[in-house]
């Protein structure tokens, strides 16, 4: 903790990196850090897509789109996006500190997650023979 006040204080660029490096939670299990960064490009993107092209409505599970820049900053646009699945991850998780993370990381996630609370969920396809 020393370490940490110590470097807090040396300059702007250990403030900032140590600020980002608290927005990342190593998992239990010894996989990459859930980086918060990644979470809330998706969100916004996903907020996006959704005022734009779902008139409002949040994505079923099995929802997939076609997005750019999912996967990373530089990232082309990609068909078959699972917008559903993040959606349902997101809101559905054990790791609630995540949804928390987000709220606080910026005020265009916290926006973006205040406007997806707000809309309502798809309604699910018809199924079975006399489905129209």
């Amino acid at each position: 903790k020393e370490r940490l006040q110590r470097l807090s204080v040396f300059d702007d660029a250990s403030k900032n990196a140590l600020a980002y490096l608290a927005t990342c939670v190593s998992r239990e299990d010894g996989r990459a850090c859930k980086d918060t960064a990644h979470d809330a490009r998706k969100l916004k993107i996903l907020s996006a897509h959704v005022r734009d092209h779902l008139d409002g409505k949040v994505p079923r599970f099995r929802d997939v789109a076609t997005l750019a820049r999912w996967d990373d900053e530089d990232a082309r646009e990609r068909e078959d996006v699972p917008v559903g699945k993040f959606w349902y991850d997101l809101t559905h998780s054990t790791d609630k500190e995540r949804l928390q993370r987000l709220s606080v990381f910026d005020d265009a996630s916290k926006n973006a997650l205040e406007y997806l609370a707000t809309c309502e969920p798809r309604k699910s396809k018809p199924r079975g023979r006399r489905a129209k």
